[in-house]
């Protein structure tokens, strides 16, 4: 999987092709049963689920930070990835 592709700081992220390709690929696997248990959680459990969700990335997105940059601890890979210094 290729990571997002930026030549300049501010610029706007673009997704490679093969990146497009393989959320695409995610979405048709996406399983019909969970959408429907989803639909009957209540507006606090969504949240919930959506925050056990972001957590869950950050977690990874600290993982690899941490992979290309060993120095770093896992409290500041974590602060780098929540204010967004890092490109994926």
């Amino acid at each position: 999987m290729t990571d997002v592709i930026s030549s300049q700081p501010n610029s706007e992220s673009v997704l490679h092709v093969s990146s497009s390709t393989l959320i695409a690929g995610a979405v048709a696997q996406v399983d019909p049963d969970q959408i429907d248990l989803t639909r009957c959680l209540t507006p606090a459990q969504r949240f919930a689920q959506m925050l056990s969700m972001i957590e869950l990335v950050e977690n990874i997105a600290a993982y690899r930070l941490r992979k290309r940059r060993p120095e770093l601890d896992e409290i500041e890979s974590l602060r780098i990835v929540r204010s967004q210094h890092v490109r994926f």
